[in-house]
């Protein structure tokens, strides 16, 4: 293989890399997912002897407030784009619950993955 084969071969790999960066509407659905799993488990942290009295109406405030995330994290998430994969950065809180989260992710080959997350 000659160097200028090698070299359109990389180049197509960084252009396949580059089409399956995930856009930022992408990022707010999995976020959603995302961030109402970890407030449900936040609920699961309630003190010894609570758990059984709080956790079931914590889930459902979760519940209800969940189409009110998105809009939230539209307005709290920054988006590096990086060509081949962005990262994406959010600060989130669901007061009706106490919870608030930093959570970052990179998006990739068209998924996501979260490297930062309480």
């Amino acid at each position: 293989m000659t160097r200028w084969q090698i070299f359109l071969l990389g180049m197509l790999a960084l252009s396949g890399l580059a089409a399956t960066n995930p856009d930022r509407v992408a990022y707010e659905i999995y976020a959603v997912a995302r961030v109402g799993d970890l407030a449900r488990d936040e609920c699961s942290r309630a003190p010894a002897g609570l758990g059984i009295l709080i956790e079931g109406p914590c889930r459902a405030a979760i519940e209800a407030y969940k189409p009110q995330i998105r809009p939230l994290l539209a307005a709290t998430t920054t988006r590096q784009n990086l060509l081949l994969f962005s990262i994406y950065r959010s600060d989130i809180s669901i007061p009706v619950v106490n919870f608030k989260a930093q959570v970052e992710s990179i998006g990739i080959f068209n998924n996501f993955f979260t490297y930062k997350a309480p």
